[in-house]
């Protein structure tokens, strides 16, 4: 997001601002600007994990590609690209490229002036392909926990010009692996992620195809702050949220402030404003961005930690409509638990 990437990615603006079931809900991104992606809700879903596949093949037609272009004249390149990597593609890469604007032109040409810098990424692209196993096993997971879940038909990993996280198309989400493929000791920037990050932006993403809740160009911010940080933490529940800055900044802030946060929130909640509680990289002096997941996903975490009927309350969260509601019976912040992140159902 999460929900920006993936809210979370860096689930965000660019991922989920391309397509999404309400004008309002194009501008939720996961987590961040630069590694957001849309969510469609014409995406083809399935209720069955092993349906569900995730597909790699275009990340090892690309480094193909790339090897062959390394030993080709400059002229040649281009058709080289051409020939293994978009002759070849999936159709999560069709859809992406088209979306995308991406042709073995530009492709070429971009790879080609920035050759050092993909061949200083390719043991971390690589290492975002590693993550499908990861992903599988959430999507089992989530459906063992839910069996009503709706998951995507396709999660495609490509290749792309170190810009957009990624998309939904009616085949599925598709993930750019260059942008999750951060190195290891580079500069902490709120956009940039690592591969670590993946399996929660994917699974933050296929949260949000489960929620009844269609947004609107009046979208408060009760509404968005529960939507994104239900997904946040319905994803908790089959995987650990992963250790990156993006996500721990916010549970060290937000522990120790967590009554005058909500204190702050109840003032503005019917506000169609979001101000500094999300997708803002820049919020209130000494606050990391994005909170309004963090504090969407106390609420959530409350109100399900105290139900009875597990199963009832995933059901009550994927389907909130009536907000107010919702945080009322969840009795946060009075009823808050330990403030940690939600420990994965085993």
């Amino acid at each position: 997001m999460a929900a920006h990437l993936w809210h979370h990615l860096v689930l965000h603006r660019e991922l989920e601002t391309s397509m999404i079931r309400s004008p309002r809900q194009a501008c939720i991104a996961a987590l961040l600007a630069a590694v957001a992606f849309c969510l469609c809700g014409f995406t083809t879903t399935t209720t069955d994990p092993d349906k569900a596949k995730v597909v790699t093949t275009d990340v090892a037609h690309f480094w193909q590609a790339f090897d062959a272009a390394a030993k080709a004249p400059a002229v040649q390149r281009v058709e080289i690209y051409r020939k293994e990597y978009f002759d070849r593609a999936s159709q999560g890469l069709k859809d992406f490229d088209q979306q995308r604007h991406v042709t073995p032109e530009s492709l070429a040409a971009h790879v080609e002036q920035h050759r050092a810098e993909y061949i200083k990424l390719r043991p971390y692209i690589n290492e975002v392909v590693d993550q499908k196993p990861v992903i599988q096993a959430a999507f089992r997971k989530l459906a063992a926990l839910y069996p009503r879940i709706k998951l995507p038909v396709h999660v495609y990993f490509v290749v792309g010009q170190q810009h957009g996280a990624g998309m939904n198309s009616p085949n599925g989400i598709v993930l750019a692996a260059d942008v999750f493929a951060t190195p290891p000791g580079t500069p902490y920037d709120y956009t940039k992620v690592t591969p670590a990050f993946v399996p929660f932006a994917a699974v933050h993403e296929t949260i949000h195809f489960n929620q009844a809740f269609s947004g609107g160009d009046n979208m408060t911010l009760l509404q968005a702050v529960i939507t994104e940080g239900s997904a946040d933490f319905v994803t908790s529940l089959v995987l650990q949220q992963p250790d990156v800055r993006q996500m721990t900044d916010r549970w060290q802030y937000g522990c120790p402030n967590e009554q005058a946060l909500f204190a702050r929130f109840k003032q503005h909640k019917d506000s169609t404003d979001f101000g500094p509680w999300l997708y803002n990289h820049h919020p209130a002096p000494g606050w990391p961005p994005d909170m309004g997941y963090w504090l969407g996903y106390r609420i959530a975490q409350t109100y399900y930690d105290h139900a009875a009927d597990k199963h009832k309350a995933l059901t009550a969260l994927l389907n909130v409509t009536d907000f107010q509601k919702l945080l009322d019976e969840s009795g946060y912040p009075d009823k808050a638990p330990v403030c940690a992140p939600e420990k994965p159902v085993r």
